[in-house]
């Protein structure tokens, strides 16, 4: 009988959605501006992203180590987003049956990577090891 609740103008819920982006987005930002520190910080104290600080030249070069735990982390965060997508599905037996068999594929790819030294990160080399 009174269906005015589920009846909205898709302009006003749109509106709506941008209007509390722009608050939150701006009240981030306010924050953000409250609770930065206003000093600058001391000296050898700067920017150090990925294991090499900011007044190193980049030409060093960078170890190998780096790049294969990026690639395990890409390996498994893709495994994280195929199992979530399979639980939001709801496949039932079939997705269950599939999302074990993924998963031991991988165990399975983490196993032999573990046995052969893939993941040892440390300076002994694979012939000091044999």
């Amino acid at each position: 009988m009174f269906e005015t609740a589920s009846l909205t103008d898709p302009r006003l819920a749109f509106t709506n959605y941008v209007a509390m982006v722009v608050v939150a987005v701006v009240g981030i930002l306010v924050v953000a501006r409250i609770l930065r520190a206003s000093a600058t910080p001391p000296p050898g104290s700067g920017i150090y992203e990925s294991g090499a600080p900011a007044h190193v030249a980049t030409t060093v070069p960078v170890p190998a180590a780096c790049f294969q735990i990026a690639a395990f982390f890409v390996i498994f965060d893709f495994e994280a987003a195929i199992l979530y997508t399979g639980a939001v599905a709801e496949t039932g037996v079939a997705g269950l049956v599939s999302a074990t068999i993924f998963i031991f594929v991988l165990l399975a790819a983490l196993f032999y990577l573990w046995a052969d030294g893939a993941l040892d990160t440390g300076t002994e080399t694979r012939e000091k090891r044999l």
